[in-house]
């Protein structure tokens, strides 16, 4: 059964770069339940093919290309197929990352290996925000979405890597907003905690049944620290996505927002 749709973002062409069964699949599909026309883009063919049918099938608008954000090319063709297909580009969502090694300590770490993580998480966000640019301007306004992640509010000890990026990335978005605020292209970051979807149920599946907990034991354990009693879910945290690319925030540039059901406040 179609979802309910809504017009906020009614002819709105919008790239979403970065394509998993998290908050990827979620933010296009709402984006999509939204009236916008949406490009998706990741390294994957399949994964961007099922679920280009899933938003078709939920009558929304949907095309896909290929498109590796370590590729400059790539990522200008991206932007090219999007105003050939729809004639135009309003808003990127840059979602494409590399989790890093997960367990090196700096002190252990090849710092070499730190390359490719910068590689994706901030090169390949910023080369995808290179390529809207024109494109953006072309609209005489615009959104970018960065995609960042709760590690920039809670470092994590052998998650060096990743925070790294995600905090360059936080001040590179800071940096591009000042730059073409002049262009009315606004640049925002969303700052997602912990997510409830595919990826961190069977986590927490897996972490339970290695420690030989419920499920439900290790779940409470996860929520102990937040405001509200539970983990926002990787739609819930899609809304927000929706909210930075309409012009329900038009007055907002240069800003973080969090969506972590009050695990941290910013």
């Amino acid at each position: 059964m179609p979802h309910p749709k809504s017009s906020l973002l009614a002819d709105r062409v919008v790239i979403v770069s970065g394509i998993g069964p998290g908050l990827g699949r979620q933010a296009a599909l709402a984006l999509a339940r939204a009236g916008a026309h949406v490009v998706i883009g990741s390294r994957t063919p399949g994964a961007l093919e099922a679920l280009a049918g899933e938003i078709t099938n939920d009558g929304g608008s949907c095309a896909y290309d290929v498109c590796d954000t370590t590729s400059t090319a790539d990522c200008a063709a991206l932007v090219a197929f999007a105003e050939e297909r729809f004639g135009g580009l309003d808003c990127v969502v840059a979602n494409a990352f590399h989790k890093g090694a997960m367990s090196v300590t700096i002190e252990d770490a090849d710092l070499d290996d730190w390359r490719d993580v910068f590689e994706v998480n901030v090169l390949g966000s910023l080369r995808m925000a290179q390529a809207a640019l024109p494109a953006l301007r072309r609209r005489g306004s615009g959104s970018i979405v960065f995609v960042n992640s709760q590690i920039i509010r809670r470092p994590k000890a052998t998650r060096g890597d990743y925070a790294a990026t995600k905090a360059a990335l936080f001040s590179a978005a800071q940096t591009l907003a000042r730059e073409v605020g002049r262009d009315g292209i606004r640049v925002n970051t969303i700052v997602p905690g912990r997510m409830w979807g595919p990826p961190l149920i069977d986590f927490t599946r897996a972490a339970a049944a290695a420690s030989g907990r419920s499920f439900d034991e290790h779940h409470q354990e996860l929520i102990r620290d937040m405001a509200l009693p539970y983990i926002a879910t990787d739609e819930e945290v899609a809304r927000v996505v929706v909210f930075l690319a309409s012009d329900m925030s038009v007055g907002m540039t240069g800003q973080s927002v969090d969506v972590n059901a009050g695990e941290t406040f910013s």
